[in-house]
């Protein structure tokens, strides 16, 4: 066996490649100037300092990892590359990170890691959009730090869960943490064993299961989860606004974002704390009647779909079936279902004689007894038509014209008060189908 405890500065002027074949080869800390290092299948480098990755203003440091690089400090990409070359898949090729000092994943690019093995100390992310090839291999904290992390192996075992968590309680005005799993076309369960910080283990396990295949074959879901202040605050970034008042509302916000052009359909399961439902905070809140909301992106609205799912008080979970490609959107939250009114928005109507979906306007329950009024535009914001009575829905029409109004989209504002008297805004868009 041979080992070599030094300190070893590679530069391309010097030297090109550094091959590893030992059992175990040692160094303090590794600086690479723009050599090639290759690490065999078998062998092991432990580094007990950092690596460091760099440029040596021609040409940039990479690593042809076979076998394993064993880190105790740092890792360091200040490179124009991603460092890491020729990977394949499967448990070779292993950047294990277990110093038991707080260890740091960072530079100015970001690393594709075949496989990363995290343990004993916590690591924290100071880096976006670093990747792993086949397998992330969780035996410590991941802090995310508001950064990505993308996962490019689309079977579950893309994330190998041992003990302690991902963290990625940060918020929508801090920048999230998310991991990015490309997910595809494959039709699996996947688990993200997220965590709140207050425990070594996760607490805030998410769990979706693709049901049916999306397109394309590269698309991917984003996950992440935080709390919030006892009002809601902050909002996710694509929120306009809440539906309902802060006390039937959970304080925390899921964030799982389906990037396909035909997304799939799926189930969905999340972990929540008791301490997302606040009792001096959630008065309104009841956990056994608790259902799921999530907002629509492209219609600006909660109310387009019914609030659904049940939880488990007894485990913390909560559950939601399946979810229709066409509902597949983020973020999501718990809520308190609607008992004195409910209001919803159809997404299209025909209105062409036929005496199916004839009609336009908010649907639900007790709107006759609110204020509304709604006003419809064209796509070069013309109006045309102003409703304030639900039983004057559009038919439409535009003023007092016989003529249907061109097929395409209009978009709606509604302004309502509610039966508490709450003046609440709405706003949305509806497809006319002749």
């Amino acid at each position: 066996m041979n080992q070599h405890n030094v300190l070893i500065l590679l530069r391309f002027c010097i030297i090109f490649l550094l091959l590893f074949s030992f059992t175990v080869s040692q160094a303090q800390f590794i600086v690479n100037y723009g050599a090639n290092i290759i690490v065999k299948e078998g062998a092991n480098v432990v580094i007990n300092g950092s690596y460091v990755n760099k440029n040596d203003g021609a040409f940039d440091g990479k690593i042809d990892l076979d076998g394993n690089i064993i880190l105790k400090r740092n890792w360091v990409n200040i490179a124009n590359n991603e460092v890491l070359v020729n990977t394949g898949t499967g448990f070779v090729g292993n950047v294990i990170m277990d110093g038991n000092i707080k260890q740091f994943i960072e530079g100015t690019n970001s690393t594709l890691f075949e496989n990363l093995i995290l343990r004993d100390s916590k690591k924290i992310l100071k880096v976006t959009n670093c990747k792993v090839k086949d397998t992330l291999t969780i035996d410590a904290i991941l802090t995310m730090n508001a950064n990505r992390i993308k996962l490019l192996n689309s079977k579950p075992t893309a994330i190998r869960y041992i003990s302690g968590y991902i963290l990625s309680e940060t918020n929508s005005l801090e920048g999230l943490g998310e991991v990015e799993w490309y997910i595809g076309q494959d039709t699996e369960t996947y688990n993200v064993p997220f965590g709140s910080g207050y425990d070594f283990e996760s607490d805030l396990d998410v769990s979706l299961t693709t049901l049916s295949p999306g397109e394309p074959a590269n698309g991917s879901i984003t996950f992440a989860t935080y709390p919030t202040g006892c009002q809601n605050v902050p909002i996710p970034a694509t929120v306009d606004k809440l539906d309902r008042s802060f006390e039937y509302i959970a304080d925390r916000f899921w964030i799982i974002d389906p990037f396909y052009i035909t997304k799939p359909e799926v189930n969905m399961a999340f972990e929540y704390r008791t301490q997302d439902i606040n009792k001096g905070c959630n008065g309104g809140l009841i956990e056994s009647e608790m259902k799921a909301i999530r907002y629509n992106t492209v219609q600006l609205t909660w109310s387009d779909m019914t609030p659904r799912g049940f939880s488990n008080p007894d485990n913390l979970r909560f559950y939601i079936d399946n979810i229709s490609p066409d509902d597949f959107y983020a973020p999501w939250c718990l809520v308190q279902e609607a008992v004195e009114w409910e209001l919803f928005f159809p997404s299209a109507f025909t209105p062409n004689g036929d005496g199916k979906n004839e009609f336009f306007s908010p649907i639900g329950y007790n709107l006759d007894k609110m204020d509304l009024t709604m006003y419809i535009y064209n796509r070069w914001g013309g109006l045309v038509y102003k409703m304030d009575d639900i039983d004057k829905p559009w038919d439409g029409r535009t003023g007092n014209s016989d003529l249907i109004c061109p097929e395409g989209v209009y978009s709606w504002i509604l302004f309502l008060k509610d039966i508490d008297g709450m003046e609440r805004y709405y706003k949305g868009i509806v497809t006319l189908v002749k």
